[in-house]
């Protein structure tokens, strides 16, 4: 029994006041045997939905980050387990669903059905192909919810909600939960250190600083604390008596279980520093070249090799770079032709904002985009869910709403430091509409099974949303703005330089030198910004090619389309036939435009 199941009800007969309707039971994962016998003799819909809903109970932050404990029928209490044993159950319960799913014939499932199976199938296969290489990674680093221990941060100060009462006694015994939690990241270390594999010295001592800052804030001001007097306070129908009591304990385990946590965490990594490599490629590790061809092929959904994709980028940044030359000369950026020279020059000419400001222009720019979108009729409907804009300290990412409504998508905007305005459209466009929320909104209402309401495909999702970005210049948004194009311009450069800098990194055995070098002469930003991506491509191989590789795809297939159809094409009937099957591999999203079309143009032309 943990410390909160022995001290909760003392404290709560003192305070003489009950928990309401502890009714749920808390989370207890199901075992192998248990997902086995409750697959057994299903239908094709029912172990589709049954298989995924049963898998994710084995992630209980993941369930929170979705809102679906309550139709889950658990409670928001659990934290993720990262001991080898359970990780090894995992695996075995991956490759249960995934040799039972092969049973299911294609040929007799319907059209939807047949739909479904291969998302299904691409999904639980990739999960598959993952497992030789299941300890090629950095289980601490410094890039937040990408971190076990990053993730951890995220349920407690953003997904955890804070509804009732039950809410907060599930804080708090996340809270008691993070200790051992901590300690089963601990073990993963000295584990993958037996097996030759310790982080880049440069991702563990960037991952430092916050798991610093979170074991010595004092109580009141740490994080979780902050969280709890805040999100808690709002807790319809609690005594304030009975609040204090609960603050109270939280500061109680704070002190004592989850600084002290971090503190272990902190000597750990501080352990393996004179071990940890100079290099930063994943090749550098056994298995680490198939391990990257494993992850280029999960992010973009392609068989393109490494090389490919290096020259593909470099056919990209070209393009982009003579494009970006243009827009400067047409706003009288004429004295420099460096990438560096022009946007120094469009950021001093826009000038910067920061703080508050940002978070209201920002919201200003959604609102815009969304009349415009709607004016211009190119979607046959757009999400029910909100997105609200949240100053962060290290911001320019979303997270989606709940799938049960009971919260909003969120774009967190920085607002610690300044931000050139010429910059802020194009982001804004990519995380909420028409990109992110409008793509990721939609999936979540679509009358699908949770897996296709829930899995996002990053060359699908990516290259959607940085696909919208275009779409927003196509639309106008940036003709009064030209500034704004250039912002555009420069990150759409970003993502074609990013195949160039991972392919580098991970294929071409390129020092971190070299990487950054490169990054900062061709997509023109400073050291540190270039330090941080390279970074960011080292701890996430693959991940950063599904952006362009993914837009282009689409940019191909609506050529195909307007092609095929001439003046009959439709572009809101296009982006429907993309969006309404939620996201999915690139293979699939190409099959189906093509049955779309060969539909389309079998259909005779109204009289």
């Amino acid at each position: 029994m943990n410390r909160i199941a022995r001290i909760l009800p003392v404290v709560l007969l003192i305070i003489g006041f009950g928990v309401a309707a502890l009714g749920a039971p808390p989370w207890v994962p199901p075992t192998e045997a248990e997902v086995a016998a409750a697959l057994d003799g299903l239908g094709f819909d029912d172990f589709v939905e049954e298989s995924y809903r049963l898998y994710l109970l084995r992630y209980p932050e993941s369930v929170a980050a979705m809102g679906l404990a309550d139709e889950l029928g658990i409670r928001n209490d659990g934290l993720n387990n990262y001991s080898a044993g359970y990780i090894q159950e995992t695996l075995a319960i991956e490759a249960e669903i995934l040799e039972r799913f092969w049973c299911f014939d294609l040929n007799a499932l319907t059209d939807q059905q047949q739909t479904t199976w291969r998302v299904c199938a691409w999904y639980w296969d990739d999960a598959v192909r993952w497992h030789p290489y299941i300890n090629v990674d950095y289980p601490v680093n410094f890039l937040g919810s990408a971190s076990p221990h990053g993730l951890t941060k995220s349920t407690l100060s953003d997904w955890h909600p804070f509804a009732s009462e039950d809410d907060i006694v599930d804080y708090l015994t996340r809270l008691e939960g993070v200790g051992p939690q901590f300690d089963q990241i601990i073990k993963r270390l000295e584990q993958a250190k037996e097996l030759g594999i310790v982080a880049p010295r440069l991702v563990l001592e960037w991952s430092i600083p916050d798991i610093q800052k979170m074991m010595s804030t004092p109580v009141e001001k740490h994080l979780f604390y902050t969280t709890l007097a805040t999100k808690g306070a709002l807790v319809p129908d609690l005594p304030p008596v009975v609040f204090d009591q609960y603050l109270q304990f939280a500061a109680e385990a704070i002190e004592s279980v989850v600084k002290p946590a971090y503190r272990r965490l902190y000597d750990a990594v501080v352990r393996l520093l004179p071990d940890a490599p100079d290099k930063i490629s994943i090749g550098q590790y056994r298995g680490g070249d198939a391990a990257y061809a494993a992850l280029l092929r999960h992010y973009t959904q392609t068989d393109l090799t490494p090389n490919e994709i290096h020259t593909i980028g470099l056919r990209e940044v070209a393009r982009l770079q003579g494009e970006i030359r243009a827009a400067a000369a047409a706003l009288g950026i004429t004295r420099t032709t460096t990438m560096t020279g022009i946007f120094n020059v469009a950021s001093a000419q826009q000038g910067t904002e920061q703080g508050s400001r940002v978070v209201t222009e920002t919201q200003d720019l959604i609102d815009q985009a969304k009349e415009r979108i709607v004016a211009s009729n190119v979607f046959r409907r757009l999400p029910e869910a909100s997105v609200v804009v949240v100053g962060a300290e290290h911001g320019e990412y979303y997270t989606p709403p709940a799938i049960d409504g009971s919260f909003p998508g969120v774009y967190y905007v920085t607002t610690s430091r300044e931000r050139a305005v010429y910059k802020l459209p194009t982001v804004a466009y990519h995380e909420t509409y028409p990109g992110h929320h409008l793509q990721i909104g939609l999936a979540q209402e679509l009358d699908l099974p949770l897996l296709r309401r829930d899995v996002s495909f990053t060359a699908f999702a990516e290259g959607w949303a940085l696909y919208a970005e275009r779409l927003m210049s196509e639309l106008g948004a940036y003709k009064e703005n030209r500034y704004g194009n250039l912002g555009r311009l420069q990150d759409e450069l970003l993502r074609a330089v990013r195949l160039v800098v991972d392919t580098g990194i991970h294929d071409k055995g390129w020092t971190f030198a070299t990487a950054v070098q490169y990054v900062m002469v061709n997509h023109g930003v400073g050291e540190f910004d270039a330090a941080q991506a390279v970074l960011r491509y080292a701890v996430l191989p693959g991940q950063a090619t599904a952006y362009m590789l993914g837009m282009l795809e689409v940019l191909d297939l609506r050529a195909r389309a307007e092609a095929a159809l001439g003046e009959a094409f439709d572009l809101a009937e296009f982006h429907d036939v993309l969006l309404r099957n939620g996201s999915v591999p690139l293979p699939l999203l190409r099959l189906l435009v093509e049955d779309w079309l060969a539909e389309t143009s079998s259909v005779p032309a109204a009289p």
